[in-house]
């Protein structure tokens, strides 16, 4: 076979082969720099969650007036205020308010909220209100943060801080 005829072969076989090796380069090269660190495997120490006992007659030994926060797993924030005088604020976590008179449980140591035609029971204790599964539920029993509303800090009672400066409130 002479050389142009083997040409004639090998140039389209080469061709061939080339379309078939479809290929796409890919930067392999390694960049180290001294601002990243490796992962650490961090292990947070046990934290011991408080939760008050609920008093006898919490209406006269617990300073209840204040506001109140439950922190939602999702961050929301639900808030509620309580005055001595027998009100409360509610504020949803997406603003909405409602305000109205609470009143105590015959124990005196619950406080009942209606809202929306459904009653909320709340058990009074030192800086918390624990959120009652029903009216009539024991006062004692498991707690949880998933129930617990924590008194906030300052407590802004009339709208003042504890500075002396107006609260920055929803609406206001």
């Amino acid at each position: 076979m002479n050389t142009s005829a083997r040409l004639a072969l090998a140039i389209p076989l080469a061709l061939a082969l080339a379309a078939c090796g479809d290929t796409t380069e890919v930067d392999d090269r390694v960049v180290e720099t001294d601002d990243v660190e490796a992962p650490v495997d961090v292990t947070l120490p046990k934290v011991d969650v408080e939760y008050p006992e609920v008093p006898l007659d919490a209406r006269s030994t617990v300073e209840y007036a204040g506001t109140y926060e439950l922190h939602n797993r999702d961050g929301q924030i639900d808030r509620i205020t309580l005055g001595d005088d027998g009100t409360y604020t509610w504020i949803a976590p997406d603003g909405t308010e409602d305000t109205g008179e609470f009143t105590w449980g015959e124990d005196n140591s619950r406080i009942l909220i209606t809202r929306d035609g459904e009653t909320n029971a709340f058990a009074v204790a030192e800086g918390v209100l624990y959120r009652l599964p029903e009216e009539s539920a024991p006062l004692a029993g498991e707690r949880s943060e998933e129930t617990t509303w924590r008194r906030s800090h300052p407590t802004p009672t009339d709208g003042t801080q504890a500075d002396g400066n107006q609260a920055d409130r929803p609406g206001e």
